[in-house]
């Protein structure tokens, strides 16, 4: 089928790296392009104007600050604003760099969503970063960076209504903020503040989630963060019940044990292989 082009006023940007390909181009008032059969994955964004998409029997609209992930073997055509340029970036990878696990779940979410905070950054990190010279560090180098922005993208759009799109910026800085601030004494008020919403309402929204309440979401970060302490560091247990947070060795020892079944001691060993190493006999 022959893609026709109209309009484009100019190419902003044209990189390719193996089966990826990140565009940035600007239309003309009345712009288009298409018809067309996808060959990629493909997340288009709009940065200014609009688009009409037709997507097989479907008419679906994007305004600036939207984005569309599109999949291989659908019909599309784009039709662009009448009256204001549009610009639009795009990042498409082909078929078999995608794991099969991920196709369907991308085939999933042919519809508009905002554009996210993360997805803005993973983007512009891609566009403007000095990848490597080496060809095949290149190709995976943008090959995981594409996979992460589709990915990214994929979670925001199984949000299904209003309210749900709401609470996921709320639950995101839940998320970073224990990622970045879990060894310090923290509260669920505290949790609440870093996330901008209520102590109650965080619960409300974790529970419509199906997710761990905010303070096991705490403990685990700090679980995770002490197992690879233990594993990759000779640092006395006891030390790394303090820098990850714990008030204390007892309170340490008897969370990990029901996380891992074993003492903090006893898992280390177990990951070493059976050795204890110097002053761990005494931790």
């Amino acid at each position: 089928m022959a893609t026709m082009i109209k309009n484009i006023s100019r190419m902003n940007l044209g990189l390719s790296a193996g089966p990826v390909y990140l565009g940035d181009v600007t239309y003309l008032p009345g712009g288009s392009c298409g018809p067309r059969r996808q060959g990629d994955y493909q997340l288009v964004v709009i940065h200014r104007g609009e688009l009409e998409l037709r997507l097989d029997q479907r008419r679906i609209h994007l305004s600036a600050g939207e984005a569309i992930l599109l999949s291989p073997r659908h019909r599309e055509h784009f039709l662009f604003s009448r009256t204001a340029e549009t610009r639009h970036s795009w990042c498409s990878v082909h078929p078999r760099s995608v794991p099969r696990h991920l196709r369907r779940a991308f085939r999933l979410t042919a519809r508009p969503v905002r554009f996210g905070e993360r997805m803005t950054t993973l983007f512009e990190w891609g566009q403007a970063h000095a990848a490597p010279e080496d060809e095949k560090l290149r190709e995976g180098f943008f090959t995981g960076l594409a996979l992460a922005l589709l990915c990214d993208f994929a979670l925001l759009a199984r949000e299904k209504t209003p309210a749900d799109r709401a609470a996921a910026p709320a639950l995101i800085r839940l998320g970073n903020f224990i990622r970045r601030e879990f060894a310090r004494p923290l509260s669920l008020t505290d949790l609440a503040r870093a996330a901008g919403v209520s102590p109650q309402y965080l619960l409300k929204l974790c529970r419509a989630r199906q997710l761990p309440r905010p303070m096991l979401q705490l403990y685990a970060r700090r679980l995770e963060a002490a197992a690879d302490w233990l594993a990759r560091t000779g640092v006395p247990v006891g030390e790394i019940a303090e820098r990850c947070g714990f008030v204390s060795m007892f309170h340490f020892s008897r969370r990990f044990r029901q996380a891992y079944g074993r003492s903090p001691l006893a898992w280390r060993k177990k990951v070493w292989g059976g050795v204890t190493i110097g002053h761990e006999r005494n931790s």
